[in-house]
């Protein structure tokens, strides 16, 4: 019926996470096939930098070539090599933040690569970052994460007052540079702007390192799930107060996300009416396709991503989908790329999506992102029943 969806390793993450920061480049303690797996994040992002046909790649490997590497060879004095690696990309004037980790055995060998980066960092003038490998074990969750992490502890932040009144979002997954994450920041945005504040930065946002240092300028931090130690970190050393959300992802979801806004923002009233107010328009928008086309009909999540798996969990008992068992044919399938044998319905969703490149915003964070699922729910139901 279906391919099992596998959980993608720790440098998919760390991928996602580089191309979300133009000017940064990641070093990765590998072979050259850490390139070839960049190809995902490059067909999943028509906007992706990390392999560019024209100019250098944002992700470079140790090994130096394509040769096949032997375990063996790890062995060997490989420092001079690997600095000189380090000593070129810091040269570079398009390099403006450089990152370096580890690919899976390379992990076991105990190579000196944060200690190089320590050496290099500050070199022409360039910070390099170490990012600590889960590669053996971790997930692509994992290597966002730390890319984050790193990157709230590293970057340089100015001695700002804090602004009232104003928050900084830590911890959006933006895992491409197109209108669906665009919309998506967006709609948070207007959901702060309801309770009377703004959002000085969203990391991250395919915005560059400079534009991050906004967040200097934030009284209170807001955590989503997908960089929770990055919001711990920044938090800490900005001396702001600390608020983790939930992912607003569905009516449920994004109300609670609202109220707790509200009730930590010292914004209650606002909350509530905006709450009101969304919901009720919401739902008078979508009730007749969700009675006429979706409700009652079988449904199945697929995702490796906890916080999105959850979300869309409770987004299918408000739209009256009913749970699915694994093989089911003729069901409402959320995935993010699956590869499908027999008849069901695929509403792609997540990372890494190939079979969508929306030309407008089409978020499904928020209000507004609730029904742009309902209309993608609702259309792939009638391409399946038509083509059918």
């Amino acid at each position: 019926m279906m391919k099992a969806l596998s959980k993608l390793p720790f440098l998919n993450g760390a991928y996602v996470a580089v191309d979300a920061v133009p000017g940064a480049f990641l070093i990765v303690d590998g072979p050259y096939c850490v390139s070839t797996k960049a190809e995902m994040q490059h067909c999943h992002n028509l906007k992706s930098e990390v392999l560019r046909p024209l100019g250098r790649p944002r992700i470079l490997h140790t090994a130096g070539s394509v040769a096949t590497e032997e375990v063996a060879g790890l062995a060997r004095d490989r420092v001079g090599s690997v600095e000189r690696l380090f000593e070129e990309v810091c040269s570079w004037p398009e390099a403006e933040s450089v990152y370096a980790t580890s690919f899976d055995f390379h992990e076991l060998v105990s190579f000196p690569l944060k200690d190089i980066a320590a050496r290099f960092s500050g070199r022409h003038g360039k910070p390099v970052r170490f990012i600590p490998s889960a590669s053996l074990g971790g997930s692509w969750l994992d290597g966002y994460s730390r890319f984050c992490e790193a990157l709230g502890r590293g970057i340089g932040l100015p001695r700002a007052k804090p602004e009232p009144r104003t928050a900084a979002i830590v911890g959006y997954l933006f895992d491409r540079d197109e209108p669906d994450h665009r919309g998506g920041i967006r709609e948070l945005r207007r959901m702060f702007e309801a309770l009377g504040w703004s959002v000085s930065c969203v990391w991250l946002s395919g915005v560059r390192e400079s534009e991050l240092r906004a967040v200097s300028r934030a009284s209170v931090i807001v955590s989503l799930p997908y960089a929770r130690e990055a919001g711990r970190v920044l938090a800490k050393r900005l001396r702001a107060r600390l608020v983790e959300a939930d992912l607003p992802l569905g009516l449920k979801a994004t109300e609670d996300f609202m109220l707790r806004l509200g009730f930590s923002l010292g914004a209650g009233a606002q909350a509530r009416a905006f709450v009101e107010r969304e919901t009720r328009a919401a739902l008078g928008e979508t009730q007749a396709h969700v009675q006429r086309f979706i409700k009652g009909r079988r449904a199945l999540v697929y995702t490796d991503d906890p916080a999105l798996h959850g979300a869309l969990a409770g987004l299918c008992a408000e739209l009256g989908l009913r749970n699915a068992p694994r093989g089911a044919v003729r069901c409402v399938v959320f995935a993010p790329n699956l590869v499908t044998r027999g008849n069901v319905i695929t509403v792609p969703v997540g990372y890494p999506n190939y079979l969508e490149h929306p030309v407008l915003e089409r978020p499904v964070l928020g209000f507004t992102g609730f029904r742009h699922l309902v209309d993608r729910v609702t259309r792939a139901i009638l391409a399946f029943e038509a083509a059918s």
